[in-house]
């Protein structure tokens, strides 16, 4: 039996998991947004009345959609893996295979975060405006970016405490595929 998870580990999932369900509520409601608009563009074209806004409006709404998604997908196993090799992986390392596999997950998190952060940064410090219909200033539309992938890099960490620490109960896939 494995040591038990120290209680920060705990706390930290609880606070995750409050907040993947807000970022899930949240996406989940613009997606209806999107669709209500794009059925709007197509009557008011139907009818010949120009609707331009409705454009920018959907693609910001989708870029909110893709970084408040991104955690929730994680902890919900919605990201792709693949399980390809995990017959070629020796039993003795199979244990390892997640916690290597969460390792560069949280690796690339970190060069997504530093790159969309930049990148944030510059839209506050310069206060440009979007090249749309509707004078919208970046930084309110860049800003997604660096909360989105804020959260899954911590729904990352808990993963990789809840690989080392598993919950009372909790089998994880290494450790089943080990115990073969």
């Amino acid at each position: 039996m494995s040591d038990p998870a120290p209680r920060f580990l705990y706390v930290l999932e609880q606070m995750v998991k409050a907040i993947n369900s807000a970022f899930t509520l949240l996406a989940s409601g613009l997606v209806v947004l999107i669709v209500a608009i794009v059925l709007y563009a197509i009557v008011t074209r139907i009818v010949g009345i120009s609707a331009l806004w409705t454009h920018d409006v959907t693609q910001f709404a989708f870029l909110y959609v893709f970084f408040l998604a991104l955690a929730p997908a994680l902890q919900s196993g919605h990201h792709i893996t693949v399980e390809l090799f995990d017959d070629a992986v020796p039993k003795f390392l199979r244990r390892y295979v997640f916690h290597i596999a969460g390792f560069l997950v949280l690796l690339f998190g970190c060069v997504l975060f530093w790159q969309v952060w930049k990148t944030t940064v510059r839209a506050f410090s310069d206060n440009r405006l979007a090249v749309a219909a509707i004078a919208v200033p970046l930084k309110w539309i860049y800003i997604a970016g660096p909360i989105g992938v804020a959260q899954f890099i911590l729904t990352v960490i808990v993963q990789l405490g809840r690989a080392q620490w598993p919950a009372e109960g909790q089998m994880t896939k290494s450790t089943t595929d080990a115990d073969l």
